[in-house]
C-alpha cells in the first residue's frame, strides 16, 4: 500500500470501532488525495471523526476540512432521509401483507457506531415470485413508479427520491464458478426471513447465517465483473464481529467450499484480521493465505466503491464475467467479447434479453456503437488496451482465489 491507501485503512478501522488514530500514523499526511480516495470509496463521512481526533496541526485542515464536514453533514442528514423514506415503504409493504426482505446497505448500518455515516444509494428488497404483483400494486398506491427493468429486478423510484430494487431473484446462473454450483432457492428462500431490529425499526431480514452466505456472494458476484471497495469489507468485518457468535462456521466453511469460494472467503478475514482488528474466533483462516489477502487488498483499493473507479476498470468487467458465462475457459474469450450472451448485456440493449431473437442485432448495435466511439475519440486505442490489462489482472486473481476453478 502507498501512504495514502495505508492511512485510508487504518482511518477505517478506527472509525468503524471509535477509536483514535494513532498520531504517527498520520506523519506527511496528504489529506487532499485521503479525501479524494474517500470518496472513491463512499466512506470520506465515516472516516470524518477518526480524521478530526488528531492533534491540531496533524488533522485535515483548510479547505479540506471544510469541504470534509459539509460533505459528511450531507451524508447524514440524506441518508437520514432515505431511512425515514424506507420506513415508511417497509411499514406500507407489511400493512398489505408482503413479506419484502431487506438486504445489503440498509440492513447493514445498525453494525456501524453511526449508522447514518454507512451510506447506500438505494433500498435493495427481495420478494417472492407469488408476492411480487402484489408488491408493485402497494408501491404504486404511495407513488412509486418503475424507473428500469432487467431480468430478476424492477427499479422503483419514490417521489421523495429513494431508489429501490425489487428483487424476485438475487443471482444470476453461469456455466462456471459459484454461480454455477448455487441453487438460489435453497439458500436465499423469503421463507426463511426473520424479524429483526434495524436501526429505524423493525423489517424481514436473513438470519445471520444465510445473511453472512449472501455478504459473501454478494462480494464474489461484484469481484467477477469490476470489483468492491472498503465499504464492502468494513460490513464483513463488523458483520463478524458482532453476529459471529451465531454463526455455524463449519457448515458456512463447507457450502464456501463447494461453490468454489473458500479461497475468497479466507483471504476477506484475513484482509479484516490484520487491518480491520478482528478479533480471533471460529472464522479464522485454517491456512495461511496472506499472498492472496494482499493480492485482494490491492483489488480492493483500486477499485472504489463496486468498482467504479475508472472507465477502464468498468470496461473489462465483460471480459471477466464471460469468463465464468461457458466451460470453454480462456479459449472462447475473444468470442464472448464479439458476441455476448443476452444476460450479460447493459443498456442500451436490454432489449436482447427480452426478445432473444434480437440478439443478433444487439451485437451489431453494440459494434457499431463501439466503432463511433472510436471514430469520434470517446474510447481510445490505449483505453481499450488497459481495459485488457486490468481484466488480465482480474482474471489472474480470480484464479489465485480459485474462483474460476482453473488455478494457475
Amino acid at each position: 500500500m502507498n501512504p495514502t491507501e495505508n492511512l485510508l485503512v487504518k482511518l477505517l478501522d478506527c472509525a468503524i470501532h471509535e477509536t483514535p488514530l494513532p498520531p504517527e500514523c498520520a506523519a506527511n499526511a496528504d489529506w487532499a488525495d485521503v479525501l479524494e480516495m474517500a470518496q472513491s470509496h463512499h466512506i470520506d463521512a465515516l472516516l470524518l471523526d477518526a480524521a478530526l481526533s488528531l492533534p491540531e496541526g496533524m488533522a485535515p485542515a483548510g479547505d479540506v476540512r471544510e469541504r470534509w464536514q459539509a460533505l459528511a453533514m450531507n451524508t447524514a442528514m440524506s441518508q437520514g432521509a432515505l431511512a425515514i423514506q424506507a420506513s415508511m415503504l417497509l411499514s406500507a409493504l407489511d400493512g398489505a401483507g408482503i413479506k419484502a426482505v431487506m438486504i445489503k446497505g440498509m440492513a447493514l448500518k445498525a453494525l456501524y457506531p453511526q449508522p447514518d455515516l454507512r451510506t447506500m444509494s438505494d433500498l435493495d428488497l427481495l420478494v417472492a415470485p407469488a408476492q411480487q404483483a402484489a408488491a408493485h400494486a402497494a408501491m404504486e398506491e404511495i407513488g412509486y413508479t418503475v424507473v428500469e427493468r432487467e431480468p430478476g429486478v424492477d427499479v422503483m423510484r419514490a417521489p421523495e427520491g429513494l431508489r429501490v430494487e425489487l428483487h424476485e431473484r438475487l443471482f444470476d446462473k453461469t456455466e462456471e464458478g459459484f454461480l454455477a454450483k448455487l441453487d438460489e432457492q435453497a439458500l436465499f428462500s423469503v421463507e426463511s426471513a426473520v424479524r429483526e431490529e434495524v436501526y429505524f425499526g423493525e423489517a424481514w431480514v436473513f438470519p445471520p447465517q444465510t445473511h453472512l452466505a449472501f455478504l459473501l456472494l454478494h462480494m464474489a458476484k461484484h469481484l467477477i465483473t469490476t470489483g468492491f471497495g472498503l465499504r464492502q469489507l468494513a460490513d464483513y468485518a463488523l458483520f463478524l464481529e458482532k453476529r459471529g457468535g451465531e454463526i455455524d462456521f463449519p457448515a458456512l466453511r463447507a457450502e464456501m467450499r463447494r461453490l468454489s469460494l473458500e479461497g475468497m472467503t479466507d483471504a476477506l478475514t484475513n484482509l479484516c484480521r490484520r487491518y480491520l482488528s478482528l478479533p480471533e474466533g471460529p472464522w479464522d483462516p485454517k491456512r495461511n493465505c496472506d499472498a492472496e489477502g494482499n493480492e485482494l487488498l490491492r483489488d480492493i483499493l483500486a477499485a472504489g466503491v463496486f468498482g467504479k473507479s475508472s472507465k477502464e476498470r468498468t470496461r473489462s468487467a465483460a471480459v471477466v464475467y464471460r469468463s465464468f458465462e461457458t466451460s470453454d475457459g480462456d479459449k472462447g474469450r475473444l468470442r464472448r467479447a464479439l458476441f455476448p450472451s443476452a444476460r450479460t448485456l447493459k443498456a442500451p440493449y436490454l432489449y436482447a434479453r427480452n426478445h432473444p431473437w434480437l440478439l443478433p442485432a444487439a451485437w451489431v448495435h453494440r459494434f457499431f456503437n463501439y466503432a463511433v466511439a472510436r471514430l469520434t475519440g470517446r474510447v481510445s486505442r490505449e483505453e481499450g488496451a488497459e481495459g485488457m490489462r486490468i481484466a488480465d489482472e482480474r482474471l489472474r486473481l480470480l484464479s489465485d482465489l480459485g474462483m474460476r476453478g482453473r488455478k494457475k
